[in-house]
């Protein structure tokens, strides 16, 4: 007996009607608690999410806009996520983990963060994008920077993801180049070095990464994503002193492979933060990374043991650690501008 084959059940006028009323009331009880949470008996998104069973560690709308600029370091586990803010102005810099996609999505709308003017991919690593295709569907993103992948596997897995969501939302691309600025506030977040030019986004991903620099008068802060020392190296030779900062996204996680002698010489940097999960199968941050931190004067946090970390710049080089009640951090004193 020949089995007939079971079409495909096509959706009901009713079931159409249903999905469309269902969408227009989340978008509807997303404005409200946009506009009108804490109030009237209504939940913030804070108070929502920790209904939901969902983890929370962010800063919050007061703490961003504290000082010219804050550069939040959130705590995504084994992986970077860092906003930039200044002005109403606000920047994201890798999406972290694919485990801490609903956190990280969380932790943006607590802080008050609805639209992103740059989403920046330093390298196409699953604990520096796990989280951007959620970015990506949940807030409104200006422009989306890309690394040079024309070597990578775009149509598959997190990366196909994340292009296919920038698609559909619309987001203008842009694949970065050395040299290229992008206004951010009274800021400029610049590209330093966009990977080397010989590195193969399959195998050597790593020295891919986009070497960006913000800087807002004398404060600066310098992220190089994963970078290892050939790409530092390279980093130094372009830009000499161009990489001087306040405050330095320690390298690969704190990785013996990064954070060479070179950059930290060059870099001078006043202040340290260490992106890595707690007890990591890596040991980063490795020992001897710290301890050429401490040789160098680098003051060091690490979101492994202290949560997501908010860095407070001035446009005069000081800085503060900003603790959750908006108030100074630990009483660590501004330190003078970075030569």
């Amino acid at each position: 007996m020949t089995k007939r084959k079971r079409q495909p059940r096509r959706p009901t006028t009713a079931g159409v009607i249903a999905c469309l009323v269902c969408g227009v009331l989340l978008a509807a009880a997303s404005y409200l608690i946009d506009a009108f949470g804490g109030l009237y008996g209504l939940p913030g998104w804070e108070q929502l999410y920790a209904w939901l069973g969902i983890p929370m560690d962010t800063p919050s709308a007061e703490m961003l806009q504290t000082g010219d600029a804050t550069v939040t370091f959130f705590d995504v586990g084994q992986g970077d996520s860092v906003l930039i803010a200044c002005g109403e102005d606000t920047c994201l810099i890798d999406a972290g983990t694919p485990d801490a996609a609903d956190s990280l999505v969380a932790a943006l709308q607590t802080a008050g963060v609805r639209r992103l003017d740059y989403l920046v991919m330093t390298h196409p690593h699953a604990d520096h994008i796990g989280g951007m295709a959620a970015v990506l569907e949940n807030l409104a993103v200006e422009t989306l920077v890309l690394p040079d992948l024309s070597g990578a596997d775009t149509g598959a897995g997190q990366l196909g993801q994340v292009l296919e969501e920038a698609a559909a939302a619309q987001v203008e691309t842009v694949t970065a180049a050395a040299g290229d600025a992008f206004p951010l506030g009274e800021g400029t977040l610049t590209v330093l070095l966009a990977g080397l030019p010989d590195a193969d986004p399959q195998d050597d991903a790593n020295n891919t990464s986009l070497c960006l620099r913000f800087s807002l008068g004398q404060f600066a802060f310098l992220d190089t994503g994963d970078a290892e020392e050939a790409e530092e190296e390279a980093l130094v030779a372009r830009c000499g002193a161009g990489v001087r900062c306040t405050l330095f996204k320690a390298g690969h996680h704190g990785s013996s492979t990064s954070n060479s002698q070179l950059l930290l010489t060059m870099a001078a940097p006043r202040l340290a933060v260490v992106s890595c999960g707690l007890d990591n199968d890596y040991g980063h941050p490795h020992a001897e990374v710290l301890d050429r931190f401490a040789l160098n004067g680098v003051e060091v946090h690490r979101t492994d043991l202290e949560g997501t970390v908010v860095v407070s710049g001035q446009a005069d080089g000081s800085w503060e650690l900003v603790a959750d009640d908006g108030a100074d951090g630990t009483g660590e004193e501004s330190l003078a501008p970075a030569a």
